[in-house]
């Protein structure tokens, strides 16, 4: 019969893993491995995190993000987090891992600390620097009403780029800088289709890059009087 060198324990009392009882085994041995520095990125601006992606931030996301981190020693294992405080500053977080060693179950308690990291981004930072790859010209009718509702077209795009980030009201008009050429193309399409507005579009050459020539459009939306 087993009996643990350590506290004296036996077999019949508590199971063991190899030839220490699963408690003191636990003690001697570290199952779950989780990084002394966990670093994740936050977009100050428009609240999301950096994952292997930028995504909406959720406890879910960052418990998924987090199983991708820590590594354990355990026969399927099991990963489940709860996150006592969640602040701009800093997560702290408590884990509870499930699974088996030597076909001994097995379920271990810890804590953590995530250091966020303040950082825009590449949406935000464009935006927020005046990016624009298209200029959306709106003319005649009412055109204040319908420069609304075509900002509005634009942030509803499904482009990562679909932003304006300037608006300069003009006497004859109000021109929208768009992030996206292609979103900007798009929502003149749809005026052009639901309110019966007259396109006009031309580009104009920015720049060359690795011999691939970069335009910017514009496109001037005349809505009837």
């Amino acid at each position: 019969m087993k009996v643990c060198p350590r506290c004296g324990r036996t077999e019949k009392e508590v199971p063991f893993i190899g030839y220490f009882c699963r408690d003191c085994y636990l003690k001697e041995h570290e199952v779950v491995h989780v990084p002394k520095r966990l670093k994740i990125l936050y977009c100050p601006r428009c609240e999301r995190i950096y994952t292997d992606r930028w995504t909406e931030f959720s406890l879910e996301t960052l418990s998924e993000w987090l199983r991708k981190k820590i590594k354990t020693d355990l026969e399927g294992a099991q990963l489940s987090f709860s996150f006592p405080e969640v602040s701009e500053d800093g997560i702290s977080f408590l884990y509870v891992a499930r699974g088996a060693i030597e076909g001994v179950p097995v379920e271990v308690h810890g804590e953590g600390k995530i250091r966020v990291e303040k950082q825009l981004c590449p949406r935000c930072a464009r935006e927020s620097g005046g990016y624009y790859e298209a200029v959306i010209q709106v003319r005649g009718g009412d055109f204040v009403r319908m420069a609304d509702l075509v900002a509005r077209a634009v942030e509803k795009e499904p482009d990562r780029y679909a932003f304006v980030s300037k608006v300069v009201e003009r006497r004859e008009g109000i021109d929208l800088y768009v992030g996206s050429r292609k979103a900007a193309d798009r929502v003149a399409k749809k005026f052009e289709k639901k309110y019966g507005a007259r396109v006009v579009r031309s580009h104009t050459l920015v720049t060359e890059k690795n011999g691939k020539k970069l335009y910017r459009l514009t496109v001037a939306l005349h809505f009837p009087e």
